[in-house]
């Protein structure tokens, strides 16, 4: 356990040395776009050691941004992996679940039964292979169309205009 701690905490750093190489990378070549841009466009505006000042604070400015964006994203492909990791996991406990499920249910003799568990190991699959594993988020609305009403008949109906479920 320990050497694998000791990885990770390498991993860590190197990623982190790489990420601040990259950043100072960055910040460098805006410092050097920019200058190159002023002597070729406006060789005249203002003095140099201001305008190398500003440039420099600039391109410092815009090193610190990449480092924090590219750690950030960094974060949420780790946040997704792990979730990715989880629904795997999960999926694969379900459906273990539901195999016992339906081999439990080919044994009950009542016809009424294996069709209600049947039923339901039908949705569950469509539920892991459609919610889980959807490829990207979606908006805010109901996975499955909207209950419409059963229209009951009069002998269905309880005196006070109450509906009865038949037995």
């Amino acid at each position: 356990m320990a050497g694998s701690s000791a990885n990770a905490s390498y991993a860590r750093s190197a990623f982190y040395k790489n990420v601040r190489l990259t950043s100072i990378t960055v910040g460098l070549a805006w410092f050097g776009s920019v200058e190159l841009m002023h002597r070729l466009i406006l060789p005249e505006l203002g003095r140099t050691g201001e305008r190398l000042l500003a440039e420099g604070i600039s391109a410092a400015l815009i090193a610190v941004l990449a480092e924090k964006l590219i750690v950030s994203v960094h974060q949420r492909q780790q946040a997704t992996l792990l979730r990715l990791q989880v629904i795997s996991e999960m999926n694969q406990h379900v459906r273990n679940a539901l195999a016992e499920i339906c081999l439990a249910g080919e044994s009950v003799r009542n016809q009424q039964v294996i069709a209600t568990i049947s039923e339901n190991v039908e949705h569950i699959e469509w539920a892991l292979r459609e919610i889980l594993l959807r490829p990207k988020p979606v908006q805010e609305k109901p996975l499955s169309p909207p209950l419409t009403p059963v229209r009951r008949s009069r002998s269905e109906t309880a005196p006070g205009g109450r509906n009865v479920i038949p037995l």
